[in-house]
């Protein structure tokens, strides 16, 4: 699994969530942002990537559809049925922060 691409996506769903009209994800350099999340080493980052993985094969969803983007109504309903997958994306989101302002 490619730990980058996840966390892209991972970036993207979570400001999609929030997105209109607060976010727009044009804004923000994703791919970047996942690359230093994940090259941080930083263990919530981790940790958040394996939950989300856990709960998305266990929810039957394919695991190569984690490195694609995150659409459709099994995804949306796998993360209004487990919301400590938000709190994982959250931790995502701010290593990401954290490692751009660094």
């Amino acid at each position: 699994m490619n730990h980058t691409r996840i966390a892209a996506e991972a970036l993207r769903y979570r400001l999609n969530l929030v997105r209109r009209p607060l976010v727009h994800d044009s804004e923000w350099d994703l791919d970047r942002m996942a690359s230093q999340s994940v090259t941080a080493a930083d263990p919530q980052v981790d940790g958040a990537i394996r939950r989300i993985a856990t709960a998305w094969t266990r929810a039957g969803l394919p695991s190569e559809a984690l490195c694609e983007p995150w659409t459709g109504t099994e995804v949306d309903a796998l993360f209004h049925r487990c919301p400590e997958l938000v709190d994982a994306l959250d931790d995502i989101v701010r290593v990401a922060t954290r490692s751009l302002a660094a």
